[in-house]
């Protein structure tokens, strides 16, 4: 396996395939000890937790049908790093509680 690549040039941890590899699946997405890994193809790319600024909740309304509109609010969450933002989209909402507590965790413990 190909060590997976850090978003944010220099900040990048040690021991990257042994945090990977301990990672626990939360839906598309994997949460390590110390990093978000995100899927691109068939390569991971990572966000050191300590490195994320500012997670925040957010909402994406999906609608469908014709006849009768039917409208599913689904849970999104926003990462602000000196970088940029980064978007994640989730299915469930005990999901984004939990990428939520592993930041909240990962700053409190600087």
């Amino acid at each position: 396996m190909a060590a997976p690549n850090c978003m944010l040039k220099g900040k990048e941890i040690p021991n990257v395939k042994e945090d990977f590899r301990g990672a626990r699946r939360v839906e598309q997405y994997r949460l390590g000890n110390r990093a978000l890994y995100l899927p691109e193809g068939l390569r991971w790319n990572y966000i050191p937790l300590s490195e994320i600024r500012k997670a925040e909740e957010s909402f994406r309304v999906i609608s469908a049908g014709h006849c009768v509109p039917v409208r599913e609010k689904r849970p999104e969450i926003d990462l602000v790093t000196d970088n940029g933002s980064v978007h994640l989209q989730l299915e469930k909402q005990e999901n984004m509680k939990l990428i939520l507590d592993a930041v909240a965790g990962a700053c409190a413990g600087e």
